[in-house]
């Protein structure tokens, strides 16, 4: 493994979808909207550890994917301006 896998979180903190809609409804208020994020982001959301694949499913680290969303909204913002 390497260093950047052994500092991920352990297994159980991950949740899935409708879970991290709960957390997230603030600012993806609907499952479409949350999905579509994740599409257009899925990359940098895996390399910060906020998204994982465990046998074909998504699951999420809620306090990473909130991080890596405001770092990848930024990012964006500074493009647009």
């Amino acid at each position: 493994m390497t260093d950047t896998a052994q500092q991920l979180p352990a297994l159980d903190e991950y949740v899935d979808m409708p879970k991290l809609l709960q957390i997230t409804g603030h600012t993806f208020p609907s499952q479409d909207s949350l999905k579509w994020f994740i599409r257009q982001h899925r990359d940098d959301l895996a390399d910060a550890g906020a998204v994982i694949n465990i046998t074909g499913r998504l699951r999420f680290h809620p306090g990473r994917f909130q991080q890596a969303a405001v770092e990848i909204c930024r990012r964006v913002a500074k493009k647009s301006a």
